[in-house]
């Protein structure tokens, strides 16, 4: 008993002298030393830092403004190439003939032109008569040729629905023909399905015309006329379904190959009956158009001779003249039409054209970016989009180039904003200040952009400030005594360091708090 209240004294003795120990230390002697910062002046930068993929300045999808069979490919993905050069081209072998044609009204309007400068003899008054009846032969004859044309090109048509791709369709001719296979996307399908239900539309509304025009025991250039522009239009929808039932096939995993190429090899035959059928109409047309052409100009020819040659119809005639010569420019415009040529120094980047291929307009097939400048593209949240502006300098760094940092400059902030996840987010658009050949389109970059930078102003650390509900303060420390002294803040650093506008001097000592207050 003596034992254990021994041994409690003993610690109540031990706690009392620490107790007395810690009061006599903090009552008279002397208190811990405070760590203070001194205010200074100095320079401060504010900064958004965010993260950013480079692109191409120009990345430029290219297309034919018109439709045709593609007769070459020039380049593959990947290759070099330079603004100007002919990339992949159409058959332009009809076109050809139609610029002959036109060069040579050219030289007809010209030399009507120079007979009437020099005056009308009565030979030549014979010469242009015996022109103007062989040109209307000439049109009589290309018009006895039509419905033997359009007869070839219904039989055509109608094999290449009828035969061709029958094996594709269940219940071919009924109002629900079905696809014997499966395809992935339903909607194709239905086109595909409702397509052949219009083909078939085409068809019959077709046979129905040429019926009535066999019928006629000697039918009219009008009818003529508009039983080629009728059958023009049922060619082109056929196609047209035929390309989507192409484009079926593309989409249809359930076929094996050797079914797969069995139903592509039909579907190309029947293209290639349609789209023989449409040059042999668009011919025809053609030749009746160019010849109608012809027998104008040589009966026009002729009214000016026998009126005799006035300085109106020297002026009328050179207006013919000129008319011909914009047919010229007309037809070598759509000549152009037929190349795609790049509009940049670049890399071709997509390449789908295939030589033999039937091209739709305005369907890209060919992409070519610029490789000797890049820009950045980046989205800002939009807590910091207010603080950036365009012309902000901007500290680069690339994951593919460790260890080295480009600069740039903010070039453009979209004003629209951009939604990803349900974060609203602005595009920033950063151009290099110098370009560099290793960076590639499409690599990370990370990128801290200046959106204010002050010199000279008062900077202290952010463990220097003390936030609270009341407002921002320091701890002023002078004459042994550390009193709150409400500042107001500047911007703040990426590192730590705040520009304060009032409240302190330059030189004031403050307590480095070291913790931020709730």
């Amino acid at each position: 008993m003596i034992k254990f209240l021994t041994k409690k004294f003993i610690i109540w003795a031990v706690v009392l002298i620490a107790a007395g120990g810690a009061i006599s230390y903090y009552a008279f002697g002397k208190k811990p030393a405070l760590n203070l910062i001194t205010v200074a002046r100095g320079d401060i930068s504010e900064q958004v830092i965010v993260t950013g993929n480079t692109k191409a300045v120009q990345d430029i999808s290219l297309a034919f403004q018109t439709s045709g069979r593609i007769s070459a490919v020039r380049v593959s993905v990947g290759d070099k190439v330079v603004s100007g050069e002919a990339l992949a081209e159409l058959d332009s072998s009809q076109l050809q003939g139609q610029l002959a044609q036109a060069r040579a009204n050219v030289d007809a309007a010209q030399a009507k032109l120079d007979s009437l400068r020099k005056g009308t003899r009565p030979e030549d008054i014979q010469i242009t008569e015996t022109a103007i009846a062989k040109s209307r032969q000439d049109l009589a004859n290309d018009y006895n040729d039509v419905v033997a044309v359009l007869d070839d090109a219904y039989a055509k048509s109608t094999d290449a629905i009828q035969n061709q791709i029958t094996a594709l369709f269940t219940n071919t001719d009924g109002i629900n023909p079905q696809l014997t296979f499966a395809v992935t996307d339903s909607q194709i399908q239905i086109n595909a399905q409702s397509g052949r239900v219009l083909a078939g539309n085409e068809l019959n509304a077709w046979k129905n015309e040429l019926t009535v025009l066999n019928s006629a025991v000697n039918p009219g250039q009008g009818t003529l006329d508009t039983a080629m522009k009728n059958g023009a239009a049922h060619l082109t929808a056929i196609l047209n379904f035929l390309n989507t039932l192409m484009n079926t096939l593309t989409g249809s995993p359930s076929l094996n190959a050797t079914t797969l190429t069995s139903y592509k090899t039909s579907v190309a035959t029947a293209e290639s009956e349609v789209s023989g059928a449409t040059t042999n109409v668009n011919s025809a047309a053609q030749a009746i158009a160019s010849q109608k052409i012809a027998v104008k100009q040589e009966q026009d020819q002729l009214t000016l001779q026998l009126a005799g040659s006035t300085p109106e119809d020297i002026r009328a005639q050179q207006a013919t003249v000129a008319q011909a010569q914009a047919n010229v420019t007309v037809v070598q415009a759509q000549i152009d039409q037929v190349v795609i040529y790049s509009p940049i120094n670049g890399t071709v980047t997509q390449e789908d054209a295939k030589v033999g291929q039937i091209a739709s307009p305005n369907t890209t097939l060919i992409s070519v970016i610029s490789t000797d400048n890049l820009e950045i593209d980046a989205n800002v949240p939009e807590v910091d989009i207010g603080k950036i502006a365009v012309g902000n300098l901007v500290s680069i760094t690339l994951d593919a180039f460790p260890g080295e940092t480009f600069t740039g400059r903010v070039i453009k902030i979209d004003p629209a904003e951009t939604v990803v996840n349900g974060v609203v987010d602005f595009k920033v658009t950063v151009d290099f200040d110098k370009a560099d050949l290793r960076i590639k389109s499409g690599l990370t970059t990370n990128l801290q952009i200046e959106t204010k930078k002050k010199t000279g102003v008062l900077v202290v650390p952010e463990a220097a400030i003390l936030q609270t509900d009341s407002g921002t303060f320091v701890k002023k420390y002078e004459n042994g005594t550390a009193n709150q002294v409400a500042v107001v803040l500047g911007i703040r650093d990426q590192n730590g360091n705040v520009e304060i506008v009032s409240g302190v001097n330059e030189g004031d000592n403050l307590v480095n708090i070291g913790l931020k207050a709730q």
